[in-house]
């Protein structure tokens, strides 16, 4: 690695430093997890299907349906579906949710059944 590419680091680093002090002012879980009640239901369950396509689904499966004998249409037909599926769950699930106030799935089910 030359200067250049440490820079870039040295930066990248500092750059999160100086974000994670402006941004520091949760109160609590309810504050980090739902940015205490100032975000709607559509955001936050946009923000819950980003956290499950990440950069792998992103990248392997395009190369896993390419590599794959037969073309892979088994496992391309699963990563069509896994974000309809997420998307329907989040429509339904999400705004029962976020009307009853927890803050988590755990929560919801403890207050719903009495766990």
């Amino acid at each position: 690695m030359n200067p250049f590419d440490y820079a870039v680091i040295v930066a990248y680093l500092g750059g999160m430093l100086v974000l994670g002090f402006i941004f520091r002012h949760q109160r609590g879980e309810r504050d980090y997890f739902l940015a205490d009640g100032r975000l709607g239901w559509p955001a936050l369950a946009l923000s819950a299907m980003a956290t499950q396509l990440g950069a792998i689904s992103f990248v392997s499966a395009p190369a896993f349906v390419g590599l794959r004998e037969g073309g892979g249409m088994v496992w391309l037909a699963y990563e069509f579906g896994v974000p309809l599926g997420i998307l329907l769950i989040l429509m339904t699930v999400a705004p029962a949710l976020y009307r009853s106030g927890v803050v988590t799935i755990y929560e919801f089910v403890e207050r719903r059944f009495g766990l």
